[in-house]
Protein backbone atom coordinates (compact mmCIF):
# COMPACT_ATOMS: atom_id res chain seq x y z
CA UNK A 1 0.00 0.00 0.00
CA UNK A 2 1.55 3.21 -1.21
CA UNK A 3 -0.04 6.51 -0.33
CA UNK A 4 2.58 8.78 -1.84
CA UNK A 5 3.55 8.63 -5.44
CA UNK A 6 7.29 8.45 -5.70
CA UNK A 7 8.77 11.53 -7.39
CA UNK A 8 11.76 11.40 -9.69
CA UNK A 9 15.08 12.48 -8.17
CA UNK A 10 15.69 16.29 -8.24
CA UNK A 11 17.60 17.61 -11.19
CA UNK A 12 20.55 20.05 -11.01
CA UNK A 13 18.24 22.91 -11.98
CA UNK A 14 15.86 21.98 -9.14
CA UNK A 15 18.75 22.03 -6.66
CA UNK A 16 19.90 25.46 -7.93
CA UNK A 17 16.38 26.87 -7.55
CA UNK A 18 16.20 25.50 -4.01
CA UNK A 19 19.54 27.10 -3.03
CA UNK A 20 18.61 30.42 -4.68
CA UNK A 21 15.23 30.43 -2.90
CA UNK A 22 16.87 29.75 0.46
CA UNK A 23 19.42 32.56 -0.06
CA UNK A 24 16.67 35.02 -0.98
CA UNK A 25 14.65 33.93 2.06
CA UNK A 26 17.63 34.37 4.41
CA UNK A 27 18.50 37.79 2.93
CA UNK A 28 14.88 38.89 3.37
CA UNK A 29 14.89 37.73 7.00
CA UNK A 30 18.09 39.66 7.71
CA UNK A 31 16.69 42.83 6.13
CA UNK A 32 13.47 42.50 8.15
CA UNK A 33 15.37 42.03 11.43
CA UNK A 34 17.66 45.01 10.72
CA UNK A 35 14.70 47.21 9.80
CA UNK A 36 12.78 46.28 12.93
CA UNK A 37 15.84 46.93 15.10
CA UNK A 38 16.46 50.30 13.47
CA UNK A 39 12.86 51.40 13.93
CA UNK A 40 12.56 50.24 17.53
CA UNK A 41 15.97 51.42 18.72
CA UNK A 42 15.72 54.18 21.31
CA UNK A 43 16.34 57.61 19.81
CA UNK A 44 18.89 59.75 21.56
CA UNK A 45 17.59 63.17 22.44
CA UNK A 46 20.02 66.05 22.41
CA UNK A 47 20.10 67.74 25.79
CA UNK A 48 21.57 70.97 27.05
CA UNK A 49 23.90 71.28 30.02
CA UNK A 50 20.95 71.18 32.45
CA UNK A 51 19.42 68.07 30.92
CA UNK A 52 16.61 69.87 29.10
CA UNK A 53 15.75 68.43 25.66
CA UNK A 54 16.88 70.50 22.68
CA UNK A 55 14.95 70.62 19.42
CA UNK A 56 17.07 68.85 16.86
CA UNK A 57 15.66 68.44 13.36
CA UNK A 58 16.39 65.06 11.88
CA UNK A 59 17.79 64.63 8.38
CA UNK A 60 18.46 68.29 7.65
CA UNK A 61 21.64 70.16 7.00
CA UNK A 62 22.84 72.76 9.42
CA UNK A 63 22.18 76.31 8.35
CA UNK A 64 25.26 77.90 6.89
CA UNK A 65 26.73 74.65 5.62
CA UNK A 66 28.48 75.61 2.44
CA UNK A 67 29.27 73.70 -0.69
CA UNK A 68 32.82 72.50 -1.18
CA UNK A 69 33.55 75.25 -3.69
CA UNK A 70 32.29 77.95 -1.27
CA UNK A 71 34.49 76.59 1.50
CA UNK A 72 37.51 76.45 -0.81
CA UNK A 73 36.92 80.07 -1.79
CA UNK A 74 36.72 81.09 1.87
CA UNK A 75 39.81 79.13 2.83
CA UNK A 76 41.68 80.78 -0.02
CA UNK A 77 40.51 84.28 0.93
CA UNK A 78 40.90 84.06 4.73
CA UNK A 79 44.73 84.22 4.95
CA UNK A 80 44.61 87.69 3.37
CA UNK A 81 41.51 88.90 5.23
CA UNK A 82 41.97 92.30 6.88
CA UNK A 83 41.33 92.84 10.60
CA UNK A 84 37.69 93.38 11.58
CA UNK A 85 36.59 97.01 11.62
CA UNK A 86 33.38 98.98 12.05
CA UNK A 87 30.47 98.44 14.39
CA UNK A 88 30.97 94.68 14.63
CA UNK A 89 34.58 95.23 15.77
CA UNK A 90 33.30 97.69 18.40
CA UNK A 91 30.76 95.12 19.61
CA UNK A 92 33.40 92.37 19.75
CA UNK A 93 35.68 94.65 21.81
CA UNK A 94 32.74 95.38 24.13
CA UNK A 95 32.12 91.64 24.59
CA UNK A 96 35.84 91.10 25.22
CA UNK A 97 35.67 93.66 28.03
CA UNK A 98 32.52 92.05 29.43
CA UNK A 99 34.19 88.61 29.39
CA UNK A 100 37.26 90.06 31.09
CA UNK A 101 35.11 91.56 33.87
CA UNK A 102 32.89 88.48 34.37
CA UNK A 103 34.16 86.21 37.14
CA UNK A 104 31.51 83.55 36.41
CA UNK A 105 33.56 82.02 33.57
CA UNK A 106 35.94 79.21 34.48
CA UNK A 107 39.37 79.72 32.95
CA UNK A 108 38.94 77.10 30.21
CA UNK A 109 35.67 78.69 29.07
CA UNK A 110 37.20 82.19 29.25
CA UNK A 111 40.03 80.92 27.02
CA UNK A 112 37.48 79.62 24.49
CA UNK A 113 35.68 82.97 24.48
CA UNK A 114 38.94 84.88 24.06
CA UNK A 115 39.96 82.59 21.19
CA UNK A 116 36.72 83.31 19.33
CA UNK A 117 37.15 87.02 19.99
CA UNK A 118 40.69 86.88 18.59
CA UNK A 119 39.47 85.04 15.47
CA UNK A 120 36.68 87.57 14.93
CA UNK A 121 39.10 90.48 15.22
CA UNK A 122 41.83 88.83 13.12
CA UNK A 123 40.03 86.53 10.64
CA UNK A 124 43.31 85.69 8.88
CA UNK A 125 44.24 83.60 11.96
CA UNK A 126 41.19 81.30 11.79
CA UNK A 127 42.30 77.67 11.30
CA UNK A 128 41.01 75.87 8.21
CA UNK A 129 39.14 73.34 10.36
CA UNK A 130 37.15 76.15 11.97
CA UNK A 131 36.32 77.67 8.57
CA UNK A 132 34.96 74.30 7.47
CA UNK A 133 32.97 73.92 10.70
CA UNK A 134 31.29 77.34 10.67
CA UNK A 135 30.43 77.34 6.96
CA UNK A 136 29.75 80.45 4.95
CA UNK A 137 28.77 82.72 7.84
CA UNK A 138 32.08 82.89 9.68
CA UNK A 139 31.23 85.85 11.93
CA UNK A 140 27.83 84.39 12.77
CA UNK A 141 29.32 80.95 13.42
CA UNK A 142 31.99 82.30 15.76
CA UNK A 143 29.43 84.38 17.66
CA UNK A 144 27.19 81.31 17.83
CA UNK A 145 30.07 79.41 19.42
CA UNK A 146 30.54 82.17 22.00
CA UNK A 147 26.81 82.17 22.80
CA UNK A 148 26.90 78.38 23.18
CA UNK A 149 29.86 78.55 25.56
CA UNK A 150 28.15 81.30 27.57
CA UNK A 151 24.88 79.36 27.77
CA UNK A 152 26.71 76.25 28.95
CA UNK A 153 28.58 78.25 31.59
CA UNK A 154 25.39 80.02 32.68
CA UNK A 155 23.80 76.59 33.11
CA UNK A 156 26.62 75.68 35.48
CA UNK A 157 25.51 78.66 37.58
CA UNK A 158 21.89 77.45 37.66
CA UNK A 159 20.97 80.20 35.17
CA UNK A 160 21.24 82.82 37.90
CA UNK A 161 19.38 85.95 36.76
CA UNK A 162 21.99 88.20 38.39
CA UNK A 163 24.94 86.53 36.62
CA UNK A 164 27.13 88.57 34.29
CA UNK A 165 26.81 85.59 31.92
CA UNK A 166 23.19 86.54 31.24
CA UNK A 167 24.21 90.08 30.30
CA UNK A 168 26.85 88.69 27.93
CA UNK A 169 24.32 86.21 26.52
CA UNK A 170 21.86 89.00 25.76
CA UNK A 171 24.59 91.00 24.00
CA UNK A 172 25.61 87.92 22.00
CA UNK A 173 21.95 87.36 21.07
CA UNK A 174 21.81 90.83 19.54
CA UNK A 175 25.02 90.12 17.65
CA UNK A 176 23.65 86.75 16.45
CA UNK A 177 20.54 88.40 15.05
CA UNK A 178 22.61 91.11 13.35
CA UNK A 179 24.81 88.44 11.75
CA UNK A 180 22.12 86.16 10.36
CA UNK A 181 21.93 83.57 13.14
CA UNK A 182 19.04 82.58 15.39
CA UNK A 183 18.82 84.01 18.88
CA UNK A 184 19.00 81.81 21.98
CA UNK A 185 15.56 81.81 23.59
CA UNK A 186 17.13 81.07 26.98
CA UNK A 187 18.77 84.51 27.03
CA UNK A 188 15.71 86.33 25.69
CA UNK A 189 13.33 84.73 28.19
CA UNK A 190 15.39 85.59 31.25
Amino acid sequence: MKFVKQLPPPSKADKRWLVASLLIFLATCIIVVLTINARTAPRSTARDINGNPIDQPQGTLMPGVASASDIIKQMTAMPSAPPLTGSLADEVHAVAQMVSNCNDYVQARRNQMNQHIAWLLQPNTIPKEVIIAVGTNINGGLILGMATYTLAEWGQHAKAPDSCLLTIGKKLNDMLAANGEARFTEFDGA
